[in-house]
């Protein structure tokens, strides 16, 4: 990129992008571009732009650095101009906050996402849906095109789906302001914070003004619905009257909207109609939206325009019911949402039958189920419903009100009446009606006035629709019984109401047009409006009389009014018609009542109901004498008293007309007893004013306010109000029913002050403010007559006195309307502040609750006088311990502490200063008091706001306070304070920090109040901190100290301040708004530290843990700032003052907070000391918060860098200091290395253990007994989880070997955690051994416990025999010994020698552990070569297997892949001497064959460039591979430390497979002497026929022709081969009586269908039997063997001429013991015989006995104290390499007295005896002469057999046992195994180099080696 392509971008606005795809610029782009990394969804701020389609800018979320991307990988949308916008600083101003908000709250729900999905957890579908909504309402926010209504309401729709998705997810608790945006906190109160946190769960958005006032009730719904889509087949128009039906209660529950449909448009006209006031539905009920359709036209319909002529009737026909549910809509508005919609809603519509009813088809369609519903045709329709009342909705959503859509109210009263609402509402419901021989019936209603005129637009079917003369009903097709179930509405006049009534008249309708035209009304029926007493008609059903008419007599004329009104004359319901009087039965066919034309008719039913809602027409008598009692008199006592029993509903629908007249009378009563009149009425007034203040009621507050506000007139009445309060007052004490009524006269106190001062001021108004003084002293008369009231101690005013003082407090806003403020304060102060009776605390804390919540509080010169009184009684309450008490004191500070914070208050500092005196102590003590208890939370929460606003100088007047407190009992004895009090108050204050931070007092998600806590709580610490660095310095107070130190680590360390494990938009949110903290306080911890002294070594240790702690935080600055302290603790430790702390000259820094000078410690003396107790705590800490998953390798490093750098400045302690840090540093990697391997999910339990091994070596290493056992049962734990048995014993035994046999008591560091409760050392030795001896068994090592000198056995046996004579345990030891012999032997117990493979792990693809290394592993029981490759590539997945055994080169191991090399090893067995000479079972041999090895054997094949190359010149390489311990052991593998490499010649390798293939006959006779009767080996017929019949390899003739051949003797003529050619006539020759005794047992048990084989066999066998004797002489037969004597001569075995060489066989012959230079080597270098692991180094002697038995130190080295299992180890004895069957090379023939006994099957000589030698165990090296089998022949010469101790072993159970050749023993001392002897045991075997960090070890497979 050219740069002068690069232009800037548009000058005038700035370029936002936002990121449509993903682009990794830092990798694609060279370095020197610079590009720029953007994510999905960021922004980007675009300043430059270049012609090639690139963009060079920054971005903004988070802020980064600049650089280059391409441009179609942003969307760029412009914003406002820059103006003071900085870079980075978020959205422009177009960009809406909740926009911006949505932006950022995605992209932190994405890892919430995430983890849902990982989980499975069915919520990701909720949160998906929310995403999507999110995404669209942001894109809709984002478009600029809403009306602000719908902006707003959108905006309102995204902050619930964020508050929703964030509750979803668990994130943080948002708190909002009224518009949606993320409130601001740090001008508010911390009370009024929490107070805020614990309303958080509402919905997000504060309620409106307006819903305020419904605290107690529900507020009123308002729905909005659309109709849309209605489609009728017809010509003619039709009506649609919308309402609600309640299914429940079977009747509608709203008036009719009526809507027009105008065929020609064939649409709705409008279709939105607004249902207002609805109340909250019941439980249970269902609300159905229901459209009527109504068709007006000719009887008949007429589809699309069918006939030639247009009717001219207009007949109200049915035409069909639209029904739709409702009740969810409405509910969701029940449920809290402000505003809930429902869109495309289908109402399916279902016509209406020949003759049926609408109501019918309505309740048709409401039983009928969807299926049946799919085909018929539907509406559609939209709903919202606001929970509003409709004057808020109208206001704020002013396009649902565009074209006047009719409101629907209820057919009823609202919940609530508001004076404004005037409503004169009369609903008529036609019923039913019953006909003789008449149908297409037609009503028309009409209102008349008593004269017969019809009263115009008085009537109408709904809203929607004008207002008219009358309404005609619908008609019923042949209907004789028509149900209408219509209902009309009436508007009359109140002038008019009273001579109203409704008629009703009834026509027949017909089809025909001309006959229909001359149709008179048939019938008439009337219902006045005005019942008998005056009152309005009651809301009932009514059974009208139908008057019949005759049409000859029956004028249409308006004029003619005397025919018209005669009906009036006759009763109008059917009750007030007895036809049973003597008028109508005196004879038969009397006249009916008749008047005019009308002429009633019995047998006609005609049935209607009426509803009144009206706000001015009453239907109670007594009430409507009350409101005119101006011309009712004489009855106004009992209509007043009639009052007191109305119902409340009644009462508070005509509550302004009430008071109304109540006033009147109060100012204008003219009665003969006008004060009784005046308590009646101050009496109905208390009545009105306690309805209203009922908690049902209170919804009527409001109405009462703006009543006293706007409609209250009563200028006069103040007078007569307070001589009625004075009256009542001073009457209290005379009758229960005076003081009762005073009681509720108290509770309606702050209406009466309403009215009293709202008159007062009309009254002044009026007369220019006259008696304003005799007015004032009105009132405090009054108070003051109530503040005496309440201190009386009379028992009978308790509840007047507790009624007085909660309630008074609430008229404090009236009467500072009248009287002075500070007066006010005093009056109250009398009147609440005394401390009161005890059961009164309540009702007084509630006064003071009050009072402070109320405008007097507000002021600076009321708090002077009020706060000091309040402060002093919550003092005393505090103290008590009542949870209720306390709550109420928790409110009552709250609102102070609230009130004080408030910016409209102008509060000094004095006020706070009053509350840190009085109360800030109290508050602290009830904190630590209360413990847990749930009343806790609010006083800590005051606590915390105290401290918030406390200043420097609300601290000094703190500490002064207290310090006067002090010297006040001694009056002044000092000239300092006595300090014990300030010291017990800062101790205080620590205990609930410190609770805090280890619990938690708030909810995890109620972030920035935790943070808002630990901001107050920092700067309380760090001026405490200055208090105590002032005052307690000297004298010196270690727990107060100590106090501050824990509280600050605690503080530090807690999780709600680990911001690293926060997401990066609320790490960086918090960041910004509080800084990190810990850092802050860890600057403290130092200055503190430092300013200790001389006083800091009281500190350590101790304080190591603590400040470790601290420095483990990720914070680079925090861990520089804590860890020169530790270096500083080193110092202290190292360097120890002569003197004590206490005595030392100085003593500190002497209050003055500073730092100790050099000079005053250079001049104290010193000794230098060790570093014991610091390495000590600190390595022991380092393992604990290491596990526990604190810390990072980069601490490692830093702290590395800091100690190193300090310890090289001291040259004092520097070689010290810098082998500490060296220990610590090494300790720190491993327990990483430990925890990541742990941790990870992925990693096998093999390298765990691994792990878990190198932790235990070290921790041996450095002797750390306690953490070393700790890690010992952890690796028990993994081998357990593998079933590994054995291995679990070998730890066990471990934690043994640190025990004595004593009855010292157990330390701490030395107990196990699986046996915690044993005291003493032989306690849990003992129970350790049989842990061992339970592991042993289940891995069928029975050996290790019984065949050791010191095996567990043996040593329990000991133990019981001689120490403690326990018989009874003696012999339950002696017989599960017993039971291990016999598994041992057992047949029946089945015991598969493991097999051992070599592992290699090459390239740098796998872990540092394993990387490039070799191991041989102890394969599992009865696992070949394939399962455990398996095994191994599942370990690593994607690893690669080399088939070829050849060492790697460096391009595979240096390669980033993992490539495996496995391939079977031989072990190389070391038999123990007693077996020497022995007739040892192989079931005892096999065992020690394969166990306890530590060199391993294996080949392979060279390739030979020869044609012959199957014998003669078949060379093999051989490898010997040494481990670094022995198998089996702490664990199942060791690393290989050494190869060796030889080539082995061919005739060398016939002899090895000569010799093995002599094994595996002579274990078949073995096996055969065992069990004669038993059945013979399944394998002997095919061994036998390979080697006398060999049809494939030739058998020894083969042999004989490669190396017994004359032309093979002329070309090898040196002594060496002629030597080995003879070793190989003699295995032919020894072969051939093994083959005979085989033969004979083969013959003995051959079944009858194998004899011809076995003959064949034996005929074959006689052959080459005669051909050996012939060419290379004979050997005695098997079964004929002599008397075995001690030094009876045998023959070598291949493996003993491998390992020893010919001087080894010279040496039997000499009987000297030589060297591997034929040299007899020094006793240094001979090697004690090697036990199986030794449990114990400590004798079991008696305390008798012993000298003296001194207990193992702690501090002393591992290895000092206890030897090893393996301590005591043999030279290894390689086998013969080869792969087969394990056989044995002891000769078990039976003894034979007479004949002689054969040189090749004599039983080999013992093994040496072992002696004593200072009480060591040594081995005494003596060779026994073997015979030869040809004597004549000379000693085989030492330099024929130079590469003969290499050749591999051969496998378990072959070759002999005698392994004590000189060559063998040098060979030892270049391979000790860690089991090896020693003067002092070694230790745990070291940690595998593999696995040391940081080491180069070199290569196992190296070629050098």
């Amino acid at each position: 990129m050219h740069i002068a392509a690069w232009r800037p971008c548009v000058v005038d606005e700035e370029l936002i992008g936002v990121v449509v795809y993903n682009f990794p610029g830092e990798s694609l782009l060279p370095p020197a571009a610079q590009g720029l990394n953007l994510v999905l969804g960021d922004r980007v701020r675009i300043i430059e732009e270049h012609e090639g389609g690139w963009y060079r800018g920054w971005a903004l979320d988070p802020e980064g650095r600049t650089g280059v991307f391409p441009k179609n990988a942003v969307r760029v949308r412009p914003l406002a101009p820059a103006g003071a916008r900085g870079r980075g600083k978020g959205p422009g101003q177009q960009e809406a906050h909740v926009a911006h908000e949505i932006f950022v709250t995605l992209k932190e729900w994405a890892q919430g996402a995430r983890r849902l999905f990982v989980q499975g957890d069915k919520r990701l579908g909720d949160l998906r849906r929310l995403t999507y909504d999110l995404v669209e309402l942001r894109k809709t926010l984002l478009s600029g095109t809403l009306p602000s209504d719908e902006y707003r309401r959108l905006q309102q729709d995204a902050v619930h789906k964020l508050s929703s998705g964030s509750r979803l997810l668990e994130l943080d608790t948002i708190i909002r302001g009224e518009d949606g945006a993320p409130a601001s906190l740090e001008a508010s109160s911390i009370v009024e914070i929490y107070r805020l946190f614990k309303t958080a769960h509402l919905p997000p958005t504060t309620a409106p003004a307006a819903l305020r006032k419904y605290t107690h009730a529900a507020p009123p719904l308002c729905c909005v619905v659309q109709l849309q889509n209605l489609a009728l087949k017809s010509s003619d128009d039709a009506e649609v009257l919308v309402s609600l039906y309640d299914d429940q209660k079977t009747e509608f529950v709203t008036e009719n909207a009526v809507l027009e449909w105008r065929a020609g448009r064939g649409a709705l006209e409008g279709g939105r109609v607004v249902f207002a006031d609805l109340k909250k539905l019941p439980e249970g009920s269902r609300v159905f939206l229901v459209a009527q359709i109504v068709r007006r036209g000719a009887m008949e319909l007429r589809e699309n325009g069918e006939g030639k002529k247009a009717s001219g009737q207009v007949i109200r026909r049915p035409w069909g019911v639209a029904v739709l549910d409702v009740t969810g809509l409405l509910r969701s508005g029940d449920a809290g949402q402000e505003e809930v919609k429902g869109d495309n809603l289908l109402a399916p519509i279902v016509a209406c039958g020949q003759s049926e009813s609408l109501a019918a088809t309505m309740r048709r369609a409401i039983a009928a189920k969807a299926n049946e519903q799919k085909d018929l045709a539907t509406v559609l329709v939209s709903g919202q419903v606001f929970r509003q009342p409709i004057k808020q909705v109208r206001e704020e959503h002013p396009y649902l009100f565009v074209g006047s859509p009719p409101v629907a109210r209820l057919l009823s009263h609202p919940d609530v009446v508001v004076p404004a609402d005037v409503r004169n509402d009369i609903y008529i419901s036609l019923e039913r009606a019953e006909f003789k021989a008449t149908r297409n019936v037609e009503v028309s209603v009409a209102v008349c006035d008593d004269a017969g005129a019809v009263l115009p637009a008085a009537i109408a079917a709904g809203v929607g629709v004008p207002s008219g003369d009358r309404h005609q009903s619908v008609v019923y097709y042949h209907e004789d019984k028509p149900r209408w179930s219509e209902t009309v509405k009436l508007s009359v006049g109140f002038q008019q109401f009273a001579s109203s009534h409704v008629r009703f008249t009834f026509k027949h309708r017909s089809s025909n047009e001309n006959k229909d035209k001359n149709e008179k009304p048939f019938a008439l029926a009337y219902l006045p409006l005005k019942s008998d007493d005056g009152t309005a008609l009651p809301d009932k059903s009514y059974r009208l009389a139908l008057y019949r008419i005759d049409g000859r007599k029956y004028s249409t004329d308006e004029k003619d009014k005397s025919a018209s009104v005669a009906y009036l004359e006759l009763p109008s319901e059917e009750q007030k018609i007895d036809l049973t009087s003597a008028a109508y039965t005196e004879k038969k066919g009397a006249a009916l009542p008749a008047a005019g034309c009308f002429t009633y008719s019995p047998r006609e039913v005609f049935l209607v109901s009426s509803q009144v809602c009206s706000t001015k027409l009453t239907q109670n008598v007594h009430l409507l004498g009350l409101l005119k009692w101006k011309t009712s008199s004489a009855t106004i006592h009992n209509n007043l008293k009639a009052i007191l029993e109305m119902p409340a509903t009644q009462v508070l629908r005509f509550l302004q007309d009430i008071l109304d007249v109540l006033f009147d009378i109060l100012s204008y009563n003219t009665a003969p007893d006008p004060d009784h009149v005046d308590a009646l009425v101050f009496r109905a007034l208390v009545h009105m004013i306690n309805l209203v203040c009922r908690e049902s009621q209170q919804q009527f507050r409001p109405v009462l306010d703006q009543y006293i506000k706007e409609n209250f007139f009563g200028a006069m009445a103040y007078h007569k109000l307070l001589h009625c309060l004075s009256v009542q007052i001073n009457h209290a004490t005379e009758r229960d029913e005076d003081r009762t009524f005073l009681i509720r006269t108290m509770k309606a106190a702050e209406y009466l002050f309403k009215f009293i001062v709202q008159s007062r001021l009309l009254y002044a108004q009026m007369n220019q403010n006259e008696g304003d003084d005799q007015f004032r002293a009105s009132m405090v008369s009054l108070l003051q007559a109530l503040a005496q009231l309440t201190q009386s101690r009379k028992a009978t005013f308790k509840t007047i006195q507790g009624t007085i003082i909660r309630y008074i407090p609430a008229v404090i806003p009236e009467i500072l309307r009248v009287m002075e403020p500070v007066v006010v304060s005093r009056l109250f102060v009398g009147l609440i502040g005394p401390t009161l009776h005890e059961p009164l605390y309540q009702q007084q804390l509630e006064g003071v609750l009050a009072v402070v919540q109320s405008p007097l509080f507000r002021l600076a010169e009321c708090r002077r006088v009020l706060l000091p009184v309040f402060c002093q009684f919550l003092h005393e309450l505090l103290a008590r311990d009542d949870d209720q008490i306390l709550g109420k004191c928790a409110e009552v500070l709250g609102e102070i502490l609230v009130l004080l914070a408030g910016k409209d208050v102008q509060s000094g500092p004095h006020d706070l200063g009053v509350m840190v005196e009085t109360l800030l102590r109290s508050v602290v003590r009830v904190v630590n008091r209360l413990g847990g208890r749930p009343i806790s939370e609010e006083f800590l929460v005051i606590l915390l706001s105290i401290f918030r606003q406390m200043s420097d100088a609300h601290y000094t007047q703190l500490i002064a306070s207290i310090d006067a407190l002090a010297a006040a009992p001694g009056g002044g004895a000092g000239d300092s304070p006595d300090s014990h009090l300030l010291e017990e108050f800062l101790q205080e204050i620590f205990l609930p920090f410190r609770s805090l931070f280890s619990k938690g007092m708030f909810p995890r998600l109620w972030t920035d109040m935790i943070m808002l806590q630990n901001a107050v709580i920092l700067e309380v610490l760090r001026n405490m901190s200055l208090t105590i660095r002032d005052r307690f310095l000297q004298p010196f107070k270690y727990q107060l100290w100590s106090n501050f130190f824990d509280c600050a680590v605690a503080f530090c360390t807690q999780e709600a301040l680990q911001l690293e494990t926060f997401s990066e938009h609320k790490r960086k949110r918090l960041q910004e708004q509080y800084e990190d903290m810990r850092l802050k306080m860890a600057l403290e911890v130092r200055v503190m530290w430092n300013s200790l002294g001389s006083k800091k070594i009281n500190f350590v240790p101790h304080l190591v843990t603590r400040l470790l702690d601290l420095s483990l935080i990720p914070v680079e600055e925090l861990r520089r700032t804590i860890l020169p302290l530790f270096f500083d603790m080193m110092q202290c430790e190292f360097r120890l003052p002569k003197q004590s702390a206490a005595d030392a000259p100085g003593g500190g820094a002497g209050g003055t907070g500073g730092t100790a000078s050099r000079k005053e410690l250079l001049e104290q003396r010193t000794i230098f000391g060790k570093l014991d107790a610091f390495h000590h705590e600190t390595m022991k800490a380092l393992d604990v918060y290491i596990e526990g998953g604190r810390g990072d390798g980069d601490y490692v490093a830093l702290f590395e860098e800091i100690m190193v750098e300090r310890c090289q400045n001291n040259w004092q302690m520097k070689e010290r200091a810098l082998r500490l840090v060296e220990q610590l540093v090494e300790q720190m990697r491993l327990l990483f290395e430990y925890r990541d391997v742990m941790t990870s999910v992925d990693v096998d339990v093999e390298s765990r253990m691994c792990c878990t091994v190198n932790l235990l070596e070290y921790y041996e290493r450095i002797c750390k007994r306690e953490m070393y056992i700790r890690y010992l049962y952890k690796l028990r734990d993994l081998h357990l989880q593998l079933a590994n048995y054995t291995e679990v014993a070998f730890t066990l035994e471990h934690h043994a070997r640190l025990l004595l046999w004593t009855d010292e008591h157990l330390v701490e560091q030395l107990r196990s955690p699986d046996f915690p409760h044993f005291e003493t050392h032989r306690e849990l030795k003992e129970q350790l051994a049989y842990e061992m001896i339970r592991f042993f068994d289940m891995g069928k090592a029975w050996e290790y416990a019984i065949n050791r000198d010191s095996g567990v056995f043996k040593e329990l046996l000991t133990l019981y025999e001689t120490d403690v004579f326990d018989y009874r345990k003696l012999s339950d030891v002696l017989q599960r010994m017993a039971a291990f012999y016999d598994k041992i032997i057992s047949p029946q117990q089945m015991r598969t020698p493991c097999e051992y493979f070599r592992v290699a792990y090459w390239g740098r693809g796998f872990p540092a552990a394993w990387r490039n290394k070799a191991f041989v592993y102890r394969g599992a029981e009865c696992e070949n070569i394939r399962d455990f490759t398996d095994k191994q590539m599942q370990r690593f997945p994607g690893c690669i297997s080399l088939k070829t055994m050849d060492p790697p080169g460096n391009e595979i191991k240096e390669s980033d892949k993992m490539y495996l090399q496995v391939w079977k090893v031989e072990p190389v067995a070391q038999l123990e001497e007693r077996f020497s000479g022995k007739p040892v079972s192989h079931r005892i041999r096999s065992f020690f064959l394969t166990n306890d090895i530590q060199t391993f054997t294996y080949h392979r094949r060279l390739h030979s460039h020869t044609k012959d190359a199957d014998f003669a010149n078949m060379w093999l390489e051989r490898t010997t591979a040494h481990t670094r311990c022995a198998l089996p052991g702490l664990l199942r593998w060791a690393l290989i430390t050494q190869h060796t490499v030889d080539r082995v010649p061919p005739i060398q390798t016939a002899i090895e497979t000569l010799q093995a293939k002599n094994d595996d006959i002579h274990r078949l006779i073995e096996k055969f002497q065992e069990n004669p009767a038993g059945e013979i080996d399944p394998q002997m017929g095919g061994i036998l026929g390979g080697v006398v019949d060999p049809a494939v390899n030739g058998g020894i003739a083969n042999y004989e022709k490669a190396f017994l051949s004359l032309e093979y003797r002329e070309k090898h003529p040196d002594a060496e081969e002629r030597e080995r050619i003879r070793v190989l006539q003699e295995l032919i020759v020894r072969q051939v009586p093994l083959l005979e005794a085989a033969l004979d047992i083969y013959g003995s048990k051959v079944k009858d269908s194998m004899r011809p084989h076995y003959e064949h066999l034996h005929s074959s066998f006689l052959k080459q039997k005669d051909h050996v004797t012939q060419c290379y002489g004979s050997a005695p037969p098997l079964f004929t063997l002599p008397k075995q004597r001690p030094a009876a001569a045998r023959s070598y075995s291949n493996v003993e001429l491998r390992k020893n060489g010919p001087k080894w066989y010279a040496g039997e012959h000499s009987g000297s013991t030589l060297s591997i230079n034929g040299d007899t080597p020094p006793a240094a270098a001979r090697q004690p015989k090697r036990s199986l692991g030794s449990f114990s180094s400590i004798s079991l002697r008696s305390s008798r006995d012993s000298q003296s038995l001194t207990p193992v130190e702690l501090s002393q080295p591992l290895q000092a104290t206890r030897p090893r299992r393996d301590s005591e180890r043999k030279a290894p004895r390689p086998g013969s390499g080869r792969v087969g069957r394990p056989g044995s090379e002891l000769s078990l023939a039976e003894e034979n007295e007479g004949g002689p006994q054969s040189p090749l099957l004599a039983a080999p000589p013992p093994l040496p005896d072992k002696k004593a030698e200072n009480g060591t165990l040594k081995r005494r090296k003596t060779l026994e002469a073997i015979v030869p089998l040809a004597p004549e022949k000379p000693p085989l010469p030492e330099e024929l057999f130079p590469g003969l101790l290499d050749l591999p072993p051969k496998s378990a159970g072959s070759g002999t046992l005698r392994r004590d050749s000189p060559a063998l023993s040098k060979r030892s001392d270049s391979s000790v195994s860690p089991r090896s002897a020693s003067a002092t045991p070694p230790p745990v075997p070291e940690k595998p180099g593999h696995l040391a960090p940081g080491k180069a070890i070199p290569h196992p497979e190296d070629s050098s080696v």
